[in-house]
Order: C-alpha cells, then structure tokens, then sequence
C-alpha cells in the first residue's frame, strides 16, 4: 500500500512540474492608431451619453483596432488614444486606410470638456493632439 502511495506521490509531483505545456508567447502588440479626424458636437448635454465619430488610420493589414484608451485629467480634460493590435506572425502590406469607430461617452462633468485625440508623434517623437473643447449645458 505504502509503494502504491509513493508511486502516486512520485507521478502528481511529475505531472505538476511537466504537466500541459503551453506556449506563452503571444502573436502580437498593441499600437497607438493616429486620429484623424473626430466629430465632437458642439456642445455636451449634461449627465446624458454622446456618440462621437472617430476617423482612424489602419496603417497595414496586420493592425486591428480594438477600441479606445482613455485617460481623464483634472477639470474635464480626456486624452482619447485609438488602440490596435499588430500581428507579428505575418507579413504585413501597408495599406493607411482610413476606417471610422464610435466612442461612447457620458457628460458628467459639468465644466466645459478638453478632449485631446491623439494624433501621432511630432519630430521629436513628442505625442500630438487633435484638441476640442466642447461646453456643457445643464438640463432644465
């Protein structure tokens, strides 16, 4: 019984250190995607939701979008970045297609919003920013 018990033993410690081996490494990285153009209405109507029409450059056939980062600064500014993922397992053909996507956001703010689309990189490699303030009117 003991020899039973130690072969068991002997076997669930094999299978824990060379059990399933599955590969980790992944196929692909996210990207920043240049913004080039944002349709941002003229004013925001508090506590109620606003789609804005982003236009996009897909710089090849290996990148997709996956959606919006969005960081939130002091006093109603939002840096707004498009998102994608770039396959590094095929070869790629550049394409800079212009696709657009929809962002989804809610006024609950009630200041007058800073909206900052990124843009790409200046010379320097510093970000640029497409940039909107748009104000918010109270519901009555």
């Amino acid at each position: 019984m003991k020899n039973k018990l130690g072969i068991l033993c002997v076997l669930c410690v094999t299978l824990i250190f060379n059990g399933c081996d599955i590969k980790t490494g992944e196929n692909f990285y996210f990207v920043s995607l240049k913004i080039t153009s944002a349709a941002v209405p003229e004013s925001f109507d508090f506590n109620s939701t606003h789609n804005i029409q982003i236009t996009y450059e897909r710089p090849d056939n290996c990148t997709y979008f996956q959606g919006f980062e969005v960081i939130s600064e002091n006093d109603g500014v939002r840096n707004i970045v498009a998102i994608g993922s770039e396959l590094t397992d095929q070869t790629c053909e550049t394409t800079n297609d212009s696709i657009t996507a929809i962002y989804t956001m809610k006024a609950i703010y009630s200041g007058t919003y800073i909206l900052r689309f990124y843009s790409g990189e200046d010379l320097n490699g510093d970000p640029t920013y497409l940039e909107y303030e748009v104000p918010v009117t109270m519901n009555n």
